[in-house]
Formats: structure tokens, C-alpha cells, sequence
């Protein structure tokens, strides 16, 4: 699991410009402040640190210090996004992180430098209907779900089933090139695109593999991988 430590006032824009993070295998923790930031590190054990100057509690130079001189806490990466006044400018200079971004900042660009300083591997998308049993369910009735998308540590779907957080779950579905994986996992996270619509994603994170379900599961990620890299620009998009 990926911690991503963000300042709450940057969460819209991370999470409507970077579809990964709603990955099962990254968590998102929002901070008020500079001192939750660094509360949250602590506990969480950050992976990426996003914050800029004009967040509340300490400043983010005395943050950086404090995180860089720690022996367990100074290997997170941190980003931090400011405006083009003399002053942020100025403060982005002291501080000792791995980004500094500019405002208004390119949404394509932001997301690049996220995915690449929390190291997320390539996650592609597999929109098929398929059963997953759900553990705890009478009988663990099957429920009719949509694959999102796909990696060899979870899966994104989405169903009209109210679903626990934390439930137990076994899935069990075929690859588009006919091998048939079956794996065990659990809800670790669930979201809604759209508060009107009446589908709620789920993030599932796989614990348990049939032989080679794993091994499938990356070797088709691979392939897709290959497969968009060769495409014309402009044609990923709409393959």
C-alpha cells in the first residue's frame, strides 16, 4: 500500500486529474495543516508528501527539516506546489524536496510527476462483466460487477451491490486471452464518481492467488503496457 500525504485543498484537483489514485493499492490522506502533514507521516508512513506554502501550522521549510533530519522518516518524497510570488518562490528554494511545481500548474504534468515519485506500476483498464463471491453474504451470493481496471495487487470495480469496506471477497474471471484467474482478496476502499448515480466503485486488494493467476494477471498488464506504448498518439485514449 501507497500512503500519498496531500494538503485537503489540493485533494479536488488531484483526484478528479489522476485516475490511479483511486487504485485499491494507494491510500490518500488529507491534511488541514502542516503539523497533520507531519501527524500523518508518522503514523502513516509516507510515500509522497504534497503540500505547498500556503497551508496553515508550520511552515513547510521547518516541515522539511524536521522530515529530512529523521532517520525513518526522511525517504518520502515531496512535492510542493506554489504560486509565482517572490515570497513561495523564495520558500520553495529552502525547502529540500524532490519537486517544485508551479501554479496554475499543467494537470498532465502534475499527474506525471505523482504517479512517477510514488513509483505506481502500470495499471490498464478491463471493462467486462464479471461474478465475485462475497464472503459473509448467505451462501456468498455472487454479485454481478464491472471490472475497471486491473494489476497483480488489486482491482477496480464497480456495482450497483452495497458492499462492505473490509469484506472478504473471491473473484474468479477470465483475461482477454483466455486464461481463467481466480484470486482472493477484500475490499479496502469504496468511492462515488457522481453522487447521483446509483454505482459505487470498489477497490479490491489481492491477497491469495490460484497457481498462475498471478502471474497471468502481470503478464497482461505487460502486454497492454507494450500494446498502448505502440500506439499512435491520440489512439491509446480511444483504444
Amino acid at each position: 500500500m501507497k500512503n500519498l500525504l496531500i494538503a485537503q485543498d489540493l485533494q479536488p484537483m488531484l483526484m478528479s486529474a489522476m485516475s490511479f489514485l483511486h487504485r485499491a493499492d494507494i491510500a490518500v490522506h488529507t491534511a488541514a495543516s502542516n503539523d497533520d502533514i507531519l501527524r500523518l507521516h508518522l503514523e502513516k508512513n509516507g510515500h509522497l508528501i504534497a503540500t505547498h506554502p500556503g497551508l496553515p501550522g508550520m511552515p513547510c521549510k521547518t516541515l522539511c527539516d524536521i522530515i529530512r533530519r529523521g532517520e525513518s522518516l526522511k525517504k518520502v518524497s515531496i512535492l510542493l506546489l506554489c504560486d509565482t510570488t517572490p515570497l513561495q518562490q523564495e520558500q520553495a528554494r529552502q525547502c529540500k524536496v524532490n519537486v517544485v511545481l508551479t501554479r496554475p500548474v499543467d494537470t498532465a504534468l502534475f499527474a506525471g510527476k505523482v504517479q512517477q515519485l510514488l513509483d505506481v506500476p502500470p495499471r490498464h483498464a478491463y471493462r467486462v462483466l464479471l461474478n465475485i463471491a462475497v464472503e459473509g453474504m448467505q451462501d456468498r451470493r455472487p454479485v454481478m460487477c464491472h471490472a475497471e481496471n486491473i494489476s497483480a495487487s488489486g482491482m477496480l470495480i464497480r456495482a450497483k451491490e452495497r458492499l462492505a469496506s473490509g469484506n472478504p471477497i473471491v473473484c474468479s474471471f477470465y483475461l482477454p486471452d483466455g486464461s481463467r484467474v481466480s484470486a482472493n482478496g477484500a475490499i479496502v476502499r469504496s468511492f462515488k464518481k457522481d453522487p447521483l448515480e446509483d454505482m459505487t466503485y470498489y477497490g479490491i486488494s489481492f491477497q491469495t492467488f490460484a497457481p498462475g493467476a498471478k502471474e497471468a494477471i502481470a503478464s497482461f498488464v505487460e502486454r497492454e503496457s507494450n500494446r498502448q506504448a505502440e500506439l499512435p498518439i491520440g489512439a491509446a485514449k480511444n483504444a
